[in-house]
């Protein structure tokens, strides 16, 4: 797995960082990662989010079915 490494973090960076890993219940290390990946997909267009997360679906090698059926049967109640 790839890894990056992340020279001359202040202090007070790191304190801050250590407190909201804390809160959330990681390492300072799984708290970066998460803060990383949270605003790299927030940069991500809507449609690009979409997509990311059907390849994300498609990848857990499960089936979806097609939901109009039910749609049809709810609108019919």
């Amino acid at each position: 797995m790839p890894a990056i490494v992340i020279s001359d973090v202040g202090d007070k960076t790191l304190a801050l960082l250590r407190q909201r890993a804390v809160a959330h219940g990681r390492s300072p290390e799984a708290e970066a990662k998460a803060i990383i990946e949270e605003e790299l997909q927030a940069a991500l267009g809507t449609w690009d989010q979409v997509n990311l997360i059907r390849s994300q679906l498609q990848a857990s090698n499960r089936s979806f079915g097609d939901s109009a059926e039910l749609l049809s049967e709810d609108r019919g109640r």
